[in-house]
Parts: structure tokens; C-alpha cells; sequence
């Protein structure tokens, strides 16, 4: 994913987040695991690491 991972990204950006992006980074995460979870998938390691971020900012659950 183009963006890395959501820990790097909010190790680099250094600076407060606004409360919008904070909701989208749930939203993104949220539905992810909605989708896992619709497909009888367990994800044992979810952790900003494994959230990996496209070009846009959007989250994507990443199954390690």
C-alpha cells in the first residue's frame, strides 16, 4: 500500500490529529473488521502496524 502503515504514519506526521481524521481512521478500521468478520475471518493482530494506509489515507485491515 502506497501509504504505509498507519503507525509510521502517525510517528512521522508530529502533530495533533484533527478529530475528523481520527473518525475516518475508525470508520476504515470498523469496516475492515466488519468484513473480516462477515467472512469468518478472526484477525489475532490487530495493531496500527498492520493497518496499512493507501493514497488516500484509507485504512486497510492487514492480515500478518
Amino acid at each position: 500500500m502506497p501509504g504505509g502503515s498507519l503507525y509510521n504514519y502517525l510517528h512521522k506526521s508530529k502533530r495533533a490529529l484533527k478529530l475528523s481524521e481520527l473518525l475516518n481512521f475508525a470508520i476504515d478500521v470498523s469496516k475492515g473488521m466488519e468484513y473480516l468478520h462477515h467472512n469468518d475471518i478472526i484477525h489475532r493482530d490487530l495493531k496500527s502496524a498492520n493497518l496499512l494506509m493507501d493514497s488516500l489515507q484509507v485504512c486497510a485491515n492487514y492480515l500478518s
